[in-house]
């Protein structure tokens, strides 16, 4: 009976953590929001705002976004650049590509998923620039930040999830002790 009650104990251990460590791999995977308040400056278009949202998926390869700006001429291309806030850097993922008045949002299915999580990883760390014919360099532009606690995961996000399914075995292993405590004696 003990043997029997141990190995019903160590199976429903080792499925549990199985199930958890399923869970934070879903977890890991998942999509990530990031947004950026867009404005000009004395280089640029001085009276031009707007707002970006992009959703990163590094699995998929994917950046998605919508974009509104207000104040600027109509929109000839816009990107995610490398670069600090004041710091100009390359482009890193192409957005709109074929420019916009207003409003734009679309998806680019090709972006270089080690990229995609280079931005997700360190968001502050990279732009949203919107380009038009009078300013070619940039006509607003604003640092990408995680949107919300809610949708966007750390960077450690994994890491959460893989501690909190340890933690559920080791939970399980205290429930199978205290309803069969003959099981764990020798």
């Amino acid at each position: 009976m003990r043997t029997r009650t141990r190995r019903s104990g160590v199976l429903a251990t080792a499925l549990g953590l199985m199930g958890s460590l399923a869970l934070a791999g879903v977890v890991m995977a998942a999509e990530t929001t990031l947004t950026a308040q867009l404005a000009g400056s004395a280089e640029t278009d001085e009276d031009g705002t707007g707002t970006a949202t992009v959703v990163l998926d590094p699995d998929a390869g994917t950046a998605c976004w919508e974009m509104s700006v207000d104040g600027i001429d109509p929109v000839t291309i816009s990107h995610i650049h490398e670069g600090a806030e004041g710091v100009d850097g390359g482009v890193a993922v192409d957005l709109d590509l074929e420019g916009f008045d207003a409003t734009s949002e679309g998806c680019n299915e090709a972006a270089d998923a080690d990229t995609l999580q280079a931005i997700i990883d360190n968001p502050a760390g990279y732009y949203v620039n919107v380009h038009n014919e009078t300013y070619p360099g940039g006509a607003v532009r604003g640092q990408l930040a995680a949107s919300s606690p809610d949708t966007a995961l750390p960077a450690s996000g994994g890491s959460v999830a893989i501690i909190g399914a340890l933690l559920l075995a080791v939970a399980g292993a205290i429930v199978l002790r205290v309803r069969h405590p003959l099981a764990v004696r020798d």
